[in-house]
């Protein structure tokens, strides 16, 4: 009697994470951040392997407990899908508060999702919704120079996005958080050309080959967002009203 190969385990489908190398912008962020090169297309068109058991999550219990499932050691790999969408829309966004407002969004959009669009698709609807809300409150927050230019004794905890834009610009936490404030409410291929070649740290003729434009005209945009960047960092915050 002739035996037959074992087969391995069926696995779920890759999520596609990040290898441990690191670009300069990934060093900055953490790997989980920001997605490698080519990440971006693989991840839409496949749906992720906890896909396929989204039910688990996401049905039972009310907004709350999906809330409570969602934020046991990620099990939708939620943070990659936020650094992807961060990546991919060139913003400077706190990665972990559009985490959490993620979350939010999920849990009170789950009872309405029986599986369409795919459920890698709609995660990333609900990621894209939850950075337009972060950008809102950003939006909001610059109209009152009170909440944007705050003084220099900000609050311990500093985000990384501003550590990443703002050790290499060697500036304070407080100007940080203006820069990148000030960052996102630019036109987007000013921000992918800055985000490319000064955060991620691509080369300028691979940049300009890639967009269609001279080096010199790229670096003139770089240049032109940088000098508007540190501008924004020399300001000072409006005295109290007394």
């Amino acid at each position: 009697m002739t035996s037959r190969p074992s087969r391995s385990p069926s696995r779920p489908p890759s999520t596609g994470t990040p290898s441990p190398a690191e670009t300069p912008l990934e060093a900055r962020f953490g790997p989980d951040s920001v997605a490698p090169q080519g990440t971006h297309k693989r991840f839409e068109q496949t749906d992720c392997g906890p896909a396929l058991d989204w039910r688990r999550y996401l049905c039972g219990g009310g907004p709350h407990k999906v809330i409570a499932r969602l934020a046991q050691g990620d099990p939708l790999g939620l943070r990659r899908v936020v650094g992807v969408r961060l990546a991919r829309r060139a913003l400077l966004l706190d990665a972990d508060g559009v985490h959490l407002r993620t979350m939010t969004r999920i849990a009170l959009a789950a009872h309405s999702y029986e599986g369409h669009p795919v459920f890698a698709r709609w995660l990333e609807i609900q990621v894209d919704r939850a950075m337009q809300d972060v950008r809102e409150e950003e939006r909001h927050a610059t109209e009152d120079p009170g909440s944007i230019l705050v003084a220099d004794d900000c609050p311990p905890h500093q985000p990384a996005v501003h550590k990443a834009l703002g050790e290499p610009l060697g500036i304070s936490p407080a100007a940080s958080r203006r820069v990148c404030a000030a960052f996102n409410h630019l036109p987007y291929q000013e921000r992918h050309t800055f985000w490319s070649l000064v955060l991620r740290g691509e080369e300028l003729d691979h940049l300009a080959k890639g967009s269609g434009l001279s080096a010199s005209r790229v670096a003139r945009r770089v240049r032109r967002v940088l000098d508007h960047l540190l501008l924004v960092a020399q300001q000072h915050p409006p005295e109290p009203q007394p």
